[in-house]
């Protein structure tokens, strides 16, 4: 096939991720512009609460990443039983654990809040409140993330894309209503928009029960527990990675934290603003890891190369254009969803790095999405935390003590770079190798 056709079948599997990805990062700047009129605490707040669901959202991906793999090379060999029985597993022990999450954090949330959020009591308070709904909604999520997997693994991205879409819609009606408490409804400031969020993600669970039937995927349970097994042994390099992530993650927003509110809300507002240009990158990381697995479904591993190496490319253009663009706009983008010129002005900041680093991160994601989807899920793990240990958390130890909250930016920057260099290297060199089938 031509590079033409490689670039349109990955397009043809993008493009609804795509405006999946961009609509997860309007239900970011919703959240973010109608908790920003609360006040500069709850914006930090906010943040702090979402970091802190990251960390336990990691129980998730053991089985959403499995699944997306697994069922990609299941369906592109036409093994349909091997699919649905994967999904079928998944759901339920994504769900029971999930749970299990929920019931063992819920004592100790306001205990957590202060370990991160340092000593300011009010930003504290607030993000108790917001993580405390948000935790609840665990079970929900695993759920909606396991069968999205499946829908998205089958090349149906247009049926994520309206499940997601359409969340994102309901998220943004409902924020003003339970922030505010509009209509009669009670006034439940930042509760309210982890209220909004946690309902519109139930929305989405009779949604993908549509869509796997139409697609023949419905979840089916067996005796044999093979798949199950492959799932979480594929997904667990990756769960770690997030795990390990979402900790390292933790520890560089503890570091943002005691650099003050104005600091910590001028993150928050950057990095929900920046989400508008990784989300796409992601997008085409998935797309690569769903044409990759579906040719090593059939042994294809020089196919799948081609495949991935068109997404990548395209990955780089189009984060590197957006880049560009809100480096250069940054004050513009940041000022409506400030809640005052401080917070503007450094948030103006964060996009002026953020934006001249999407380059390495569209590599970072882009090419680790290729190896995952040869059914490698070691590797990425293995780069990305040493590369954010190594050189993002330990140089904002030392860097925020120097520069403030500029310093942990130039440690984001110099991390994505290396990563997203370190990441294709490894991909262009290795990857006949590291690619294998796994069903």
């Amino acid at each position: 096939m031509s590079t033409k056709g490689l670039g349109k079948e990955v397009f043809k599997i993008a493009w609804p991720l795509i405006i999946s990805e961009l609509g997860d990062s309007i239900y970011s700047l919703t959240d973010t512009y109608f908790v920003s009129k609360v006040g500069t605490n709850a914006l930090a707040a906010v943040g702090l609460g979402s970091y802190l669901s990251w960390l336990f959202y990691v129980v998730v991906a053991v089985f959403a990443m499995g699944v997306m793999v697994y069922v990609a090379q299941a369906y592109g060999a036409k093994e349909f039983f091997k699919a649905r029985t994967g999904l079928g597993e998944s759901l339920i022990f994504s769900m029971v654990v999930a749970s299990g999450v929920t019931l063992a954090v819920l004592p100790y949330i306001n205990a957590l809040m202060n370990l991160l959020g340092g000593n300011n009591p009010p930003v504290v308070n607030l993000g108790t409140q917001y993580f405390a709904v948000r935790i609840l909604g665990l079970p929900f999520i695993s759920a909606v993330m396991v069968m999205d997997s499946g829908v998205r693994a089958a090349g149906a991205t247009k049926y994520s894309m309206i499940a997601n879409i359409s969340s994102v819609g309901l998220n943004a009606v409902l924020d003003p209503l339970l922030i505010f408490g509009l209509l009669g409804l009670p006034a439940l400031g930042v509760a309210g928009a982890a209220l909004a969020t946690v309902i519109a993600i139930i929305y989405m669970i009779p949604l993908e029960i549509i869509f796997l039937h139409k697609l023949s995927l419905d979840p089916a349970l067996s005796m044999w527990l093979e798949p199950i097994k492959r799932i979480v042994r594929l997904g667990g390099p990756a769960a770690l990675e997030r795990f390990v992530f979402a900790v390292g993650n933790n520890l560089y927003i503890a570091f943002i934290a005691r650099c003050g509110s104005v600091a910590l809300a001028a993150h928050q507002v950057g990095v929900r603003i920046e989400s508008f240009i990784y989300m796409p990158g992601f997008a085409f990381s998935m797309a690569g890891a769903v044409l990759v697995g579906q040719r090593l479904g059939i042994e294809d591993v020089e196919g799948g190369k081609k495949y991935a190496y068109e997404a990548i490319r395209m990955s780089l253009i189009l984060m590197s254009s957006l880049g560009v663009f809100i480096a250069l706009a940054g004050p513009y983008i940041a000022s409506p969803f400030s809640s005052g010129p401080q917070v503007t002005k450094l948030a103006a900041l964060y996009l002026l790095l953020a934006g001249l680093s999407e380059p390495g991160l569209s590599l970072a994601q882009a090419s680790a999405g290729a190896i995952r989807g040869g059914g490698n899920t070691t590797t990425p793990m293995l780069v990305n935390v040493t590369g954010l240990f190594l050189l993002r958390v330990l140089p904002s130890a030392i860097l925020t003590g120097i520069f403030g909250v500029l310093g942990a930016w130039l440690a984001m920057f110099m991390d994505v770079w290396v990563r997203g260099l370190v990441m294709f290297t490894i991909f262009h060199r290795r990857f006949s190798r590291l690619a294998r089938k796994i069903t």
